[in-house]
């Protein structure tokens, strides 16, 4: 399989600068949480710094002591350059940026967005990556390392050994009728074994509404950073997540009305049986992924669009599209290919959702991509 030394030059004209920063609160439920967060952010120089390190050395020993990949050795290489700088000023060009969410996979690292959090930076959009507390790797500034909790992986493995649920998944079928989608994916949001699941998505989405308080912290001043009077709140907020990490996104547009839309990569619908997001919400999965998530659609108020894409895996939607070292993990897409893809669905769809741009993700033309529903349900 063929190898790369160095992630993609970003689409836009931006340089892109990230910073770190490290939280601590107290949840809804009196829980105390650590998270840690890369910001990435337009900037108009280098400033003659090199590019940013993409992981933290001590991931792979990490992840290697997850239950959730015991079986698995050499799956991704950190040995890559990045497109982004560390620690840059703040570009001149506008006088603010819109701002966007990513959210990683479950067992994941905040960095496996890398790729996709440069790009959209890059055409001015600043982008948060969260490390969501026992659902993530991460290495706070502080130095401390957070793995996936024991619980987490529990709930996880659980649900993929479930004999209702392997039951359920044996029925799934490419390219369902609508009735039959829904039934399913009504069918495994009321299995037992989902609370646990859920649960780790509403705590993620308590991290994502509590940082997006601190980013109106930083632009109002109150505390000091660049981003001081520099932040397009106003217009709303979009967030993206991948896998685990969009059942998170959708929980978020439902329940706070400062993010105007959301998208989640080949994801699920964990936590959302009878809500109405009221948000734009498009879907990009590999079949047969609609099964796990036409619930959204049908009951979003708003505009759901479901893409369907061929010749993928599950992983190729993050970073690991150019880190892996395991070709089982990989689909047939050229990585290039498939980086172009995703970036081209999620900025065509937040530069019209929350910039007002003439631009539409149904005319993008993919071999191989299908919209294969369309709902509003105003």
């Amino acid at each position: 399989m063929k190898t790369y030394d160095a992630f993609p030059e970003p689409i836009g004209d931006y340089t892109v600068g990230r910073t770190q920063m490290d939280f601590e609160y107290t949840t809804s439920d009196h829980s105390k949480r650590e998270l840690t967060a890369f910001v990435y952010y337009p900037s108009d120089s280098s400033e003659g710094k090199n590019t940013s390190t993409y992981m933290f050395p001590e991931v792979y020993e990490m992840f290697n002591e997850q239950p959730l990949v015991t079986a698995l050795k050499d799956v991704f290489s950190i040995d890559i350059k990045t497109q982004c700088y560390d620690d840059l000023a703040l570009s001149g060009k506008e006088k603010r940026y819109p701002v966007l969410f990513y959210v990683c996979g479950g067992g994941g690292s905040p960095e496996w967005g890398t790729v996709i959090c440069t790009d959209l930076a890059s055409i001015g959009y600043g982008v948060v990556s969260i490390g969501h507390q026992n659902s993530t790797m991460y290495k706070r500034k502080d130095g401390r390392l957070f793995n996936v909790s024991k619980d987490f992986s529990d709930a996880i493995l659980a649900f993929s050994e479930d004999p209702e649920m392997l039951a359920l998944s044996g029925k799934m079928e490419m390219r369902p009728d609508d009735e039959t989608a829904i039934e399913i994916c009504r069918n495994v949001l009321t299995l037992p074994i989902i609370g646990n699941l859920t649960k780790y998505c509403e705590l993620q989405a308590e991290d994502v509404r509590y940082i997006a308080d601190y980013l109106y912290k930083l632009d109002s001043g109150e505390l000091n950073s660049i981003f001081k009077g520099r932040l397009s709140l106003d217009i709303g907020m979009g967030i993206v997540g991948h896998s685990y990490g969009g059942p998170t996104t959708a929980i978020v547009c439902r329940d706070d009305d400062r993010f105007a839309c959301g998208i989640g990569l080949d994801s699920g619908a964990f936590g959302l049986l009878d809500s109405d997001l009221k948000k734009p919400f498009l879907l990009l999965f590999c079949e047969p992924n609609y099964n796990m998530n036409a619930i959204i659609g049908a009951n979003n108020s708003m505009e759901t669009y479901y893409f369907s894409v061929d010749r993928v895996a599950h992983l190729d939607f993050c970073d690991i599209v150019f880190t892996s070292v395991n070709e089982e993990l990989r689909g047939e897409r050229d990585a290039m290919e498939m980086r172009n893809l995703v970036t081209d669905y999620t900025k065509n769809f937040f530069d019209h959702y929350i910039l007002q741009k003439d631009t539409s993700v149904e005319s993008l033309a993919y071999d191989g991509v299908d919209l294969i529903k369309k709902t509003s349900n105003e």
